[in-house]
């Protein structure tokens, strides 16, 4: 790393002989390499300029470190102290090289092909940072993990192979686990998700993972994802379901959150509850019209199948709150409105307490994600009153989407319970696939 006025080590310019500060760019995310010719016993140094270090930021030196990751095609040492700033210490440089270089070289797996084999690459640093480096390791690897599930195709990563990838996690980080199958969730009354599943022969679950890392007394934060591992749209079908595998990111992004903090072994209470189904059409499916019975008892008369994310969602909410968590976060690719109101460049965020959102927010800031608060309340309720039922699943215009999907949501959650909704559509996937939006603002909550 270099910033603009510092200079190439005198040594290293004299044994190559030559002033390489005449060809180095000291640029924001300029990459120079330089061959040694023998000179040294490595074939060649590379050097990422980082701007000027006053106005060095994390996210930018992130930008930077992914820059500098696409040249590494062979074992590597990487040097923590030029990229020390005033602000940006040597520990949180060697945790932000470390995860982004996993990261930002990360390929999608093709199904039978080989895994993706990256160099090796040393830290070289003043003190100890092994700490740092296992905690980064650990972000990445939980993160990279949950673009894996993100990927697979809905063939393979079916409800059930949820169920295994949920039970492995279990085993490996000595998680209690709980996965309530169909007939435990009829025994329940959870009739968002069996609703949903009907289309279907892939079985529905809600999956229950339990970390306890905190002591007895400290209330559960409960981290739920939208697993719906193929997304027809159901009755009200889909013009172009192409991209649909990606419907179950939010549930990939609650594996990887709490992979990422039994790993680290956070101080912290935490359930992950994934609900998990298909969305298809069959001569069972669910119905514009039905009226179902959730596990809350309240009763929802379904406008659009394609409003289906929320139903699962609504009965994991539910479930959580009869565990005894007292603070909920959902994720899910849950509306196209969040992505008409901001693009693809933000997460939607809705909460019902703004002291939570706040801690939220800092989360946001310390993690380099973007996330942009958005409102609830009782004008969405209105749109979704039903004659029916107590409310409706969509309000079937097209005005404020994200807001009536994360109303509905709220009318779940108890008086006393701090929830935030975040809306990851058109963040959870891109051209390389998925992304892992949140994982760190999850992890970074605690």
């Amino acid at each position: 790393p270099i910033y603009e006025g510092q200079k190439v080590d005198a040594e290293i310019c004299e044994t190559l002989g030559f002033d390489l500060n005449t060809i180095v760019d000291s640029k924001l995310n300029k990459v120079t390499k330089v061959h040694t010719l023998g000179r040294y016993s490595f074939s060649a140094f590379i050097f990422i300029g980082l701007g000027k270090a006053k106005d060095m930021t994390t996210k930018k030196m992130r930008d930077a470190f992914a820059q500098v990751s696409k040249e590494v095609c062979q074992p590597s040492v990487f040097y923590v102290a030029p990229a020390i700033t005033e602000t940006i210490d040597l520990h949180q440089v060697t945790e932000l090289f470390v995860e982004t270089y996993y990261l930002s070289t990360y390929k999608e797996v093709k199904v039978n092909g080989q895994a993706n084999i990256i160099p090796d690459v040393d830290i070289f640093a003043s003190v100890d940072v092994s700490e740092s480096i296992e905690k980064a390791m650990n972000m990445a690897l939980g993160i990279n993990h949950a673009r894996d599930l993100g990927n697979c195709p809905a063939n393979i990563m079916t409800p059930k192979r949820m169920v295994k990838v949920a039970k492995m996690l279990a085993k490996t980080y000595h998680l209690d686990c709980q996965i309530l199958d169909k007939k435990d969730l009829e025994e329940m009354g959870a009739g968002g998700i069996l609703s949903v599943s009907q289309g279907s022969k892939q079985k529905p679950y809600m999956i229950v993972l339990k970390y306890s890392g905190d002591k007895e007394d400290v209330p559960y934060t409960a981290l739920i994802g939208k697993g719906i591992t193929f997304d027809s749209g159901g009755y009200n079908l889909k013009p172009n379901s192409y991209g649909m595998k990606y419907d179950m990111c939010g549930a990939a992004s609650v594996l990887g959150a709490i992979e990422i903090i039994a790993a680290n072994q956070m101080k912290a209470n935490v359930y992950a509850i994934v609900p998990v189904s298909e969305n298809l059409v069959n001569g069972q499916a669910y119905k514009p019209q039905d009226v179902i019975t959730t596990l809350s008892k309240k009763t929802v008369e379904i406008v659009s199948t394609d409003a289906e994310g929320r139903l699962i969602l609504c009965d994991a909410i539910t479930y959580a709150q009869q565990l005894g968590a007292k603070y909920l976060v959902d994720i899910a690719t849950l509306t196209g409105a969040c992505v008409v109101a901001l693009g693809g460049a933000y997460t939607g965020v809705f909460s019902n307490n703004d002291a939570f959102y706040q801690r939220l927010e800092a989360s946001l800031e310390k993690s380099d994600e973007a996330g942009w608060r958005l409102p609830t309340g009782q004008a969405y309720l209105d749109m979704i009153q039903s004659n029916s039922a107590d409310l409706k699943n969509s309000s079937g215009q097209r005005g404020g989407g994200a807001s009536v999907a994360a109303s509905f949501l709220e009318s779940f959650v108890e008086k006393d319970v701090a929830w935030i909704h975040l809306d990851i559509a058109g963040m959870a996937d891109n051209a390389q696939g998925a992304t892992g939006v949140m994982i760190r603002s999850l992890v970074n909550l605690f």
